[in-house]
């Protein structure tokens, strides 16, 4: 059967593929893929050997709502072009097989080709980049988009991976290897990427659906689908799951042809009765033909007399042998979504690819969309390239026109796409990916064994919904840790923690693992150790699936703020109601520390108004001044007085603590009766009035006010510390450690000055003994440059301001403790105050200008 001819020119007929396409691919796109992306699903460990599983898209709506998302339309249009590419050479072949047409449309296949290659070479660069480019916020969880410096990073990467085919293309030209040869070769380097990635999700995977998609199509629950599955859903199960096992068995047959060839490509001749039937054109290799399974099944079926049943018997199987792995590309996107989604490859397999955190994905349409965007941009160029390819080139290339049926581009393009390049370009292609998945698979097999030792509760979720609403009757009604903090009840704070870890009611394993999350982050927080305090909030959001907890959001705002980690402050941001004073506190701390962010309009008439605003406006101005004490007096709240303990600590470097003393004894007077926060029992403020004692040269005081302290509040982390402080001194027997963990870094053990930068971010280190602790402690807050012989006036505005802090462990040292209370910026979440610090390298002058004082 010879090919039909291109024309040139342009006919009404050619626009029928056009629209046809077009139209099937926005069908199918609106359709097919939001219908088959309904019940996508994440698991994330809560426990050793435990995971929950909870449901991103439950309904057709959910799922449409993804895959219009801000962060999905690249993907989308990629996708869509190579669908379109596909469906239009479809088409285009099914009007002249039919006779509507005397040949191909040249403009249609130079749309086609354009549709087809560039999201196979997206497809390529993608994959690239997510195998080699570190993910952000690797070794912890984080919500960050991506930046345009990523985004260059990928373009420049995929540059260089086509400029490295270029070269390869040179070096085979200048040894003479033939053209179709080195074509087809080039082309495999150019589009690996793409199936080393395949390869990676599926091998490590393949364990976990293969069970699960087995027992859905027994009619069963899953451990992913906690529900009983519908007819459709048994259907697809079935389908997914002969091809997942038919999968390690193609994948050993190309291996096994692979090594055939090699060794000895003429031991396969077909017998004369293959090469008597009418519809078999003989082939390069056992490659083209499916591999030495397709050879052996071509001698079977050739005993077949009747064509009507032997051909498409022929043609079906050894198009599934060829296309294993593209079909599960084209036709089960959503399958692969769905294991990226699953995440479970660190326990299914090993060599898997991680895009983002799992807890994130649970929590955060970014994310989820993120994910999604990869597996179109990633696989569906790909595997539409090579399903495009496929068509082409199946059996006798009688698709591919050659020669003079080319017409205006024989000396062109059909002298680069030629039948026996094209033919061995698809067959490489195809091998290529079940030989990565094959690798993969074999060294995840003993992994992926020990997946029925994990438990996985796919119904967690509604248990824990259900008892949330019951909580306050399940347990008495408790005050919320944000409250105990902000007045500074401690031990209380946990002592209530604690029971919390010590429940041991199965049943209430959900609830409990919710209460205990909540309350370490809002407790890590309430310290100002920052990276735990991110940790928990992520999970808090996982947990409760991003539901009624705006308080883990601010929780997550004010730690990327805290790191000064700008570029992932600001997708968090976003997310905050700015019309809610504690957020736009942190939008307006975040403009003041990126000077290319703005502070969102409905935030302004709140923080106009804001008191705590007008202290931390007064704070920069005096810090341009060198002036450690306000001019006002203090009032008696929770971040007042967080502010007033942080203006003594200035008032200590410069030498004034008999006068930071009396201001705060005198406050402290003032308020001993106070209604709602009795400075009589204000422990953290009499942990500073101890600490400037011992300035003063006055340790018995100190003593006496700390023993005083061990005795009412003898888990207070700021208690603690003074107490081990004078330890240290000599004066104090030293306490017992804190079982819960809820210290200050430094009473916790182990090596802190190594964790000090990372987990205290915005907390100056108690010891200063080298450059990268000066460096933090210059980022934490600018104020430790100050000192009675030199003003912070001189060094807040420079980056190098850590070259002048005039401290060190050696020779001069900061006063005693001024850790536990030396804030800077100070904002609430939920009503508990919390310290942003105050970096150097800020320009108050600007700031004035930029409208943010």
């Amino acid at each position: 059967m010879s090919a039909p001819s291109i024309i040139g020119g342009f006919s009404v007929v050619a626009i029928v593929p056009l629209i046809l396409a077009a139209a099937i691919a926005l069908l199918f796109w609106r359709t097919v893929v939001p219908r088959q992306l309904r019940g996508l699903q994440v698991a994330f460990e809560t426990g050793p050997k435990r995971y929950e599983v909870h449901t991103i898209t439950s309904t057709f709506g959910e799922a449409r709502d993804l895959l219009q998302s801000r962060g999905m339309r690249f993907g989308v249009a990629t996708y869509l072009f190579a669908l379109t590419g596909a469906l239009l050479l479809f088409f285009e072949y099914l009007i002249t097989s039919q006779g509507w047409s005397d040949g191909y449309h040249a403009p249609n296949i130079a749309l086609a080709l354009i549709l087809i290659v560039w999201p196979a070479i997206i497809s390529s660069g993608s994959s690239l980049g997510a195998q080699i480019i570190k993910p952000i916020g690797h070794g912890r969880a984080r919500l960050q988009d991506a930046s345009r410096a990523r985004s260059y990073a990928y373009v420049a990467l995929t540059v260089f991976w086509f400029c490295g085919v270029a070269i390869l293309y040179t070096i085979l030209d200048a040894r003479g290897v033939s053209s179709d040869r080195k074509l087809s070769v080039c082309l495999l380097l150019a589009f690996s990427p793409s199936i080393i990635a395949y390869g990676r999700v599926l091998g490590t995977s393949w364990q976990a659906l293969r069970q699960s998609s087995s027992q859905i199509a027994k009619g069963k629950a899953s451990p992913f689908h906690n529900h009983v599955p519908n007819a459709r859903q048994q259907v697809i199960a079935r389908i997914v799951h002969i091809n997942t096992i038919a999968m390690p068995i193609v994948a050993i047959n190309t291996l096994i042809s692979l090594v055939a060839i090699l060794v000895s490509p003429e031991l396969f001749t077909h017998s004369d009765r293959v090469l008597e039937l009418p519809e078999y054109r003989e082939q390069a290799t056992i490659m083209e033909e499916g591999g030495v399974l397709g050879f052996f099944l071509i001698e079977l079926f050739s005993n077949i007399s009747e064509p009507g049943l032997r051909v498409p018997l022929v043609s079906a199987i050894l198009l599934f042998l060829l296309l294993n792995v593209a079909l599960v590309g084209f036709l089960f996107v959503y399958e692969v979504a769905r294991i990226l989604f699953l995440d479970v490859q660190d326990v299914s397999g090993r060599g898997g690819i991680r895009l983002a955190d799992s807890r994130l994905l649970r929590a955060e349409r970014s994310q989820q969309a993120k994910v999604l965007n990869f597996c179109f941009t990633g696989f569906a160029g790909q595997s539409m390239l090579l399903l495009a390819l496929a068509m082409i080139t199946f059996w006798d290339s009688s698709f591919l026109p050659q020669g003079g049926q080319c017409g205006s581009w024989e000396d062109t393009l059909c002298t680069v796409v030629t039948k026996d390049a094209m033919e061995e370009l698809t067959w490489m292609l195809a091998a290529g990916g079940q030989i990565g998945f094959l690798f993969i698979w074999l060294t995840s097999l003993q992994v992926g064994s020990k997946l029925d030792d994990i438990s996985f509760d796919a119904s967690i979720s509604e248990q824990r919904d259900m008892l949330t609403q019951m909580e306050d009757m399940i347990y008495l009604k408790q005050k919320p840790f944000t409250e105990l903090v902000a007045k500074d009840a401690w031990t209380r704070a946990i002592e209530q923690f604690d029971d919390i870890l010590n429940t041991s009611e199965d049943s209430m394993q959900g609830l409990d693992l919710l209460r205990e999350t909540g309350a370490r982050m809002q407790l890590f927080a309430g310290l100002n150790r920052w990276e735990e305090a991110e940790e928990y909030a992520v999970s808090m959001l996982a947990l409760q699936g991003g539901r009624e907890a705006q308080v883990a959001r601010l929780v997550l705002a004010a730690a990327s703020i805290s790191q000064r980690d700008l570029p992932e402050a600001a997708p968090r941001l976003s997310l905050l109601n700015k019309s809610d004073v504690e957020a736009a506190r942190l939008h307006w701390f975040a403009a003041v520390l990126n000077r290319k962010r703005e502070v969102p309009v409905t935030s302004q008439p709140i923080l106009s108004i804001d008191p705590l605003m007008r202290r931390n406006i007064d704070l920069l101005r005096r810090t341009s001044i060198g002036e450690p004490r306000p001019a006002k007096a203090t009032k008696n709240s929770p971040p007042y007085r967080m502010m007033l303990l942080g203006d003594c600590a200035r008032m200590r470097l410069a030498g004034r603590h008999e006068e930071a003393i009396t201001m705060l004894e005198d406050f402290m007077k003032k308020f001993e009766t106070h209604s709602d926060y009795p400075t009589s029992s204000w422990s953290q403020g009499k942990v500073v009035l101890a600490l400037m004692h011992l300035d003063a040269n006055r340790p018995n005081t100190a003593i006496r006010i700390a023993r005083e302290l061990r005795t009412a509040e003898p888990r207070h982390p700021h208690v603690r510390s003074l107490v081990r402080i004078l330890h240290e001194l000599g004066h104090m027997d030293a306490m017992g450690s804190e079982s819960t963990g809820i210290t200050m870094l430094i009473d916790s053990g182990g090596d802190w000055v190594k964790d000090w930068p990372l987990v205290h971010t915005v907390q100056v280190s108690p010891r200063l003994s080298s450059s990268r602790i000066l460096k933090h402690a210059a980022v934490a807050n600018v104020w430790i440059t100050h000192s009675p012989d030199q003003s912070v006036s001189k060094y807040y505005n420079k980056r190098s301001a850590w070259k002048r802090i005039p401290y060190n462990s050696n020779e001069k040292e900061a006063p005693v403790g001024l850790y536990l209370h030396l804030y800077g910026i100070i904002a609430t979440i939920g009503g508990m105050p919390v310290d942003l610090g105050l970096p150097a390298g800020l320009n108050i002058e600007a700031l004035e200008n930029r409208g943010l004082l």
